[in-house]
């Protein structure tokens, strides 16, 4: 725990969160070169160039105590008496912990899709390095030296929604699907018992979906596949081979039901793709987290229905994939607290 003195030297007293269904998404900032006393995600922070600031990102299942305890490991809530100025807080659970967070500081609530938008307003202003990228077994990160608009971005939480953003201030909600993490999670939690997300996820790395899944060279022998080649291995049938085959591995049925996860949003971000001819599309939310077997699933779906449709789009992924909705409550308070400043 931080005390008083520290706190008001190098901790910004503005707190960002994103709560979803089932994850709290926390975004803060110190002064640069501030040793904190808690843990956060390392490798995302941003440290500004023009600012004399750094952005720090941490996660946790939604939880009030849980919360409570990082805003105190942090240095937020001292001794109960809370440094906090603001809360800006966005998400479909922004309603959820309000009574109890009100005690702590003055709620400013931001729109979801607006926090969004905001979020990429925030990293297209500081072009901030390897912000973006694609995956095709490694990343390969892209440096953008024009605005990254127009694009479409497929933002996967519990559920997903599908955006289109024309400018960093227009934008609307396209499509989306309640095919997401939830159903992920769930579907996951039904077949092993596990209700760990990050567990899960490790296990997709051991699993393997042919045992599980009905492949395109196997349900297309004799003819060719829609590809044309003899040796697709995509899925054709998810879950085709339970019947005959009841006794799979944990494992491998979790990594079914992520490529059954991201074949579905993939084909659907695809078709928007197309239909409003724009060729960048941003697969974003914290279901994706990074993590390189999701990337590849998506990857792999994505392009196999563009090759499906004679085109070469390819997806492409955001570092701060899970954090562009605190990022965006972020931009909103920090734009507040550096003009009360001057």
């Amino acid at each position: 725990m931080q005390n008083n003195a520290s706190f008001s030297q190098n901790l910004i007293p503005i707190v960002c969160l994103d709560i979803g269904g089932t994850l709290t998404k926390l975004t803060f900032a110190t002064k640069k070169g501030f040793i904190l006393n808690c843990e956060t995600i390392e490798e995302l922070k941003i440290i500004t160039e023009n600012e004399d600031y750094e952005i720090h990102f941490t996660s946790h299942p939604n939880s009030l105590d849980v919360l409570i305890q990082k805003l105190e490991q942090i240095g937020f809530i001292d001794d109960g008496k809370s440094n906090i100025q603001n809360f800006y807080i966005t998400g479909g659970g922004s309603f959820k912990y309000y009574d109890q967070i009100q005690n702590y500081g003055n709620i400013i609530r931001i729109n979801e899709f607006d926090a969004l938008k905001f979020g990429f307003k925030l990293l297209d202003s500081i072009k901030y390095k390897n912000t973006y990228f694609t995956f095709n077994n490694d990343i390969e990160n892209l440096q953008l030296t024009a605005s990254i608009y127009p694009f479409i971005l497929v933002n996967i939480g519990s559920g997903v929604s599908i955006l289109k953003f024309d400018n960093e201030d227009q934008f609307a909600r396209i499509s989306g699907t309640s095919l997401g993490g939830g159903m992920f999670l769930g579907l996951s939690h039904l077949f092993t018992g596990i209700n760990d997300f990050d567990e899960l996820l490790r296990m997709t790395k051991q699993g393997s979906n042919a045992a599980t899944d009905l492949l395109m060279n196997e349900v297309h022998l004799g003819f060719q596949s829609p590809s044309r080649n003899k040796n697709e291995k995509h899925v054709a049938v998810s879950m085709g081979k339970l019947k005959q085959n009841p006794n799979i591995n944990q494992s491998d049925i979790v990594k079914s039901l992520l490529y059954m996860t991201t074949y579905n949003i993939s084909q659907i971000a695809f078709l928007h793709s197309k239909l409003h001819n724009i060729e960048r599309v941003f697969f974003s939310g914290h279901f994706i987290r990074n993590h390189e077997e999701t990337l590849q699933c998506i990857n792999e779906a994505f392009s196999y229905f563009s090759k499906l449709d004679q085109q070469n789009r390819h997806p492409y992924f955001i570092k701060h994939d899970g954090f562009i909705g605190s990022l965006g409550s972020f931009w909103n308070g920090i734009q507040k607290f550096m003009q009360n400043k001057q």
